[in-house]
């Protein structure tokens, strides 16, 4: 805070006025105060309340323009009221004044197109191949959306004492022990509930892996809370105490043991403030302020995500578009791609790998001109969120893209008017595989859609990821093209033995039979819907099942014989 005030306090000067007659005349002389109390108040507005980083490349494009203005003005207005004042001299005072201007708006505009390489080299890519994106257990993908996630967390608010004091924070999908959650923090609805308020109450977490799970409010008390103002504000309480760096991304994340703490993720910009670059985290504690930064190489391994969806996204444009530089982008077009646009404002999304790491994920279609798309991808990339390691699957060119999977969904259900959610990609029995979620039109989830991705007519889905899955590997089973090599993804496996145990689930609409078969150290499941004879079914009995062996706990039953 002394250091943003001394600077505000000398920057403040530059606001005074270089023509002299400024200072000589005894009329434009009382309004000096004036003008360095403005300059004053200026640096009040970009370091307090614009939280900008103190740094000498900030500082010179902020108020190097202050100058040139500064002699524009100021020699103008002697100019106008001073007869005696010397056009010639009013003409070189301004002149330096728009030259200075002038200089700054060219650098401003010309300096981007010197930097195709730079931005390239940046945002890295390497190429892979499928093999090197590891299938995705049905257990960890998530299939709860973001709006469902907020729509049950919304919900849950009205346990709180005034739940009208509050709102909802941004929402983050996050591992905690082995799981995925959506985590949502607890916010300031306003200034005036925050003077009202001791603290902000704490936070929720939505299971996102299994719809049916119940939400959690976890209260914890946090003072330090994006939401809130003054010097409890968080971004101001870390630019008190680290007045340099370059704040990137706020993001709420818990760790192993439910501790509630936001993640800052820091850096520096090169090329005079054009590309940013992320040097580590600072972690807070929301309920005592108390910091700790660590370079994103030490940051623990709790932590989701050191790199933001910003930084995913704009270095995913520029590996896309300078591949082979400026020339190439505008004339040539050899080899170029660009995001697919989704309607947000980050093309990216965060999915999870299989060690349950994020990624931040978006699928490339050839570059196109303004206001066209395209149907297809020619490839998609996945961007570690703790490394910004930036991996380029170019094998899937020509298969579909995330648009065209969520228009398929929502037409396979135009009748019910649902809504399909983001989509996102994973190897799920050894194919690129879209997995969109469909919600009614109050964000409520009800189907889970399975899309080949190298075919529209493959796709499966149902009320549950049990069932959606079930549907999709039958549908692999059977009806994928003949090219692709049978075996441990979509041959059927049958086999004959006596029902050990059974366990029947009425559900509204349908009864779900559960299996243990002798000699089998796995759970065998049909639904009635599919098989209505399987109620039936009873300890002793010898059935033949056939099913795609995926290699999972519980498996779904294909085809049946008793």
């Amino acid at each position: 805070m002394l250091q943003m005030l001394l600077i505000s306090l000398l920057l403040g000067l530059l606001f005074l006025p270089l023509q002299l007659e400024w200072w000589r005349g005894k009329f434009f002389r009382k309004w000096i105060p004036a003008r360095y109390i403005l300059g004053f108040i200026y640096g009040i507005m970009l370091f307090y309340v614009g939280l900008l980083d103190q740094t000498v490349t900030a500082i010179i494009t902020y108020y190097l323009p202050i100058i040139g203005i500064g002699l524009i003005v100021d020699n103008s207005i002697v100019f106008s009221f001073k007869k005696t004042f010397r056009k010639q001299s009013a003409v070189t005072g301004a002149g330096a004044g728009v030259v200075i201007l002038l200089a700054f708006i060219i650098f401003w505009i010309i300096q981007p197109l010197f930097l195709a390489d730079a931005k390239y080299n940046i945002a890295g890519g390497e190429e892979v191949t499928v093999e090197d994106l590891n299938p995705v257990s049905e257990q960890n993908i998530p299939v709860v959306p973001l709006n469902f996630a907020r729509y049950r967390s919304d919900v849950l608010m009205g346990q709180l004492d005034n739940p009208a004091f509050y709102d909802l924070g941004e929402t983050r999908i996050q591992r905690i022990n082995e799981t995925l959650f959506w985590v949502t923090p607890i916010e300031y609805d306003g200034i005036f509930r925050w003077y009202r308020s001791n603290a902000a109450p704490g936070y929720i977490i939505v299971n996102a892996e299994n719809p049916q799970s119940e939400p959690e409010l976890v209260l914890h008390d946090m003072t330090y809370v994006p939401s809130a103002f003054f010097h409890e504000n968080l971004e101001r309480h870390v630019r008190s105490a680290y007045p340099d760096v370059l704040m990137l991304d706020t993001t709420f994340e818990i760790d192993t043991e439910g501790n509630p703490y936001y993640i800052i993720s820091y850096g520096h910009y090169t090329e005079f403030r054009r590309v940013a670059d992320v040097d580590g985290i600072i972690i807070v504690d929301p309920a005592t302020g108390e910091m700790e930064q660590y370079p994103k190489e030490d940051a623990p391994e709790w932590v989701n995500r050191i790199y933001p969806p910003h930084i995913a996204d704009e270095r995913n444009n520029w590996f896309g578009v300078y591949k082979h530089g400026l020339m190439n982008r505008y004339i040539g077009r050899e080899g170029l791609t660009q995001p697919t646009a989704w309607g947000v404002d980050d093309s990216v999304t965060g999915v999870i790998d299989s060690e349950l790491n994020q990624n931040w994920f978006t699928d490339h279609m050839r570059l196109v001109g303004e206001g066209q798309n395209s149907n297809s991808m020619v490839g998609f990339t996945m961007f570690d969120a703790r490394t910004g390691e930036l991996r380029y699957f170019r094998d899937a060119s020509g298969m579909l893209n995330g648009r065209t999977a969520m228009n398929l969904a929502e037409r396979t259900f135009v009748r019910d008017d649902y809504v399909a959610g983001a989509p996102t990609l994973y190897n799920i029995y050894g194919q690129y595989t879209w997995v969109v979620p469909l919600m009614d039109r109050n964000s409520v989830l009800r189907q889970i859609m399975l899309v080949n991705a190298s075919s529209e007519s493959v796709y499966g889905y149902g009320p549950t990821k049990r069932e959606s899955f079930s549907a999709y590997s039958l549908a692999l089973s059977s009806r994928i093209d003949d090219d692709v090599i049978p075996g441990e993804i979509t041959d059927l496996v049958e086999i004959t033995a006596n029902v050990e145990r059974v366990y029947k689930w009425d559900r509204e609409d349908t009864v779900t039979v559960r299996i243990l078969i002798e000699g089998y150290d796995r759970i065998f499941t049909i639904n009635s819907s599919s098989y209505p004879r399987a109620v039936f079914i009873d300890e002793g009995d010898e059935i033949t099942i056939r099913f795609m062996d995926t290699g999972e706990d519980v498996q779904p039953i294909e085809e049946l014989e008793f």
